[in-house]
């Protein structure tokens, strides 16, 4: 190799301005000092981008502390408020307790009031894996209260239900059934079972009670049904006939004027007809019957006010 190329020359005017001088450098040196100087600049951005690297790091283990501090403060809060559902849980089922003895309904064990179920989610039980044993212990703790609060909060739902149609059907079966008396004024005439016939002068049974009043007293309805039937009957003259459901049924005989009609809803105390002397009748009456699943019952045990009640 040339002697001189085993140089570089490098040309610079001093500050004194003394004319051009020349310096020769080995070429070795040169690239030895470069390559210093790209090494030294590829270790530094490794350094840097190292330290950027662990910066973001601990910026995001320090952001995963503050959430899960956060985090930590609400399964606290979490742990008293379902706390504070299971309380309220069991004030309803004391409360809904006391509602199913007013419905005379059998009480609820406390065995069915706790809605077991099976064994864990194990699924669910593995994807809290990743959680240190404490917070995977309240986390799981929390699950099962709420899954038993939601279960409850059904059972719940479920008997008040039940206790809803229960004084439902009650309050229609209170409505329907026939407690009043037929007619505002008047007096008990004959009474209901063993009685000489008016007519016949033979001993009989009676199967109804007879309400002497004035012609055209209007006849009340004694509880909420349907007519079924409203028009002459036989020796009973003008009937009107009412289905208070739950197997009742009453009927209002020798009647003067009906003032409903077959298939129409009447509430009790409704004026359905006015007191008179049709059919087979004596004087102007009212003969009133009660029914009980096709069996005629004395009317007077079923009176809840006024001069006749009995029994």
């Amino acid at each position: 190799m040339n002697h001189a190329n085993r140089y570089f020359t490098f040309m610079y005017v001093p500050a004194e301005n003394d004319g051009l001088k020349t310096v020769r450098i080995r070429r070795w040196l040169v690239f030895s000092l470069f390559g210093t100087i790209a090494l030294l600049m590829v270790m530094s951005a490794v350094v840097l981008l190292k330290y950027s690297s662990n910066l973001t790091d601990t910026y995001r283990v320090s952001r995963l502390e503050r959430e899960n501090r956060l985090l930590r403060g609400q399964l606290t809060d979490f742990q008293q408020q379902v706390g504070a559902l299971e309380h309220h849980v069991q004030q309803n089922f004391d409360f809904q307790k006391k509602a199913r003895i007013l419905a005379n309904l059998e009480d609820m064990s406390e065995d069915i009031a706790e809605v077991g179920v099976g064994g864990p989610n194990y699924g669910y039980v593995r994807s809290l894996s990743m959680l240190d044993d404490k917070t995977r212990g309240t986390v799981s703790g929390l699950k099962a209260d709420i899954d038993k609060l939601v279960r409850q909060a059904k059972l719940q739902r479920e008997s008040y239900g039940q206790i809803i149609s229960h004084l439902s059907d009650r309050h229609k079966r209170l409505n329907a059934t026939p407690s009043i008396r037929p007619v505002p004024r008047g007096y008990l005439s004959s009474r209901f079972g063993r009685r000489m016939d008016p007519i016949t002068g033979r001993a009989s049974n009676h199967y109804g009670v007879d309400y002497s009043a004035r012609l055209g007293t209007p006849i009340l309805v004694t509880g909420d049904g349907v007519v079924t039937f409203a028009g002459k009957w036989a020796a009973f003259g003008l009937t009107v006939e009412i289905s208070h459901g739950f197997g009742l049924v009453t009927r209002y005989a020798h009647t003067s004027k009906i003032l409903v009609k077959k298939g129409q809803r009447v509430k009790r105390g409704d004026v359905i007809a006015r007191v008179g002397s049709s059919g087979k009748s004596t004087a102007t009456h009212l003969h009133y019957e009660v029914l009980k699943d096709g069996r005629k019952h004395n009317p007077l045990a079923y009176v809840l006010s006024g001069k006749e009640v009995t029994d």
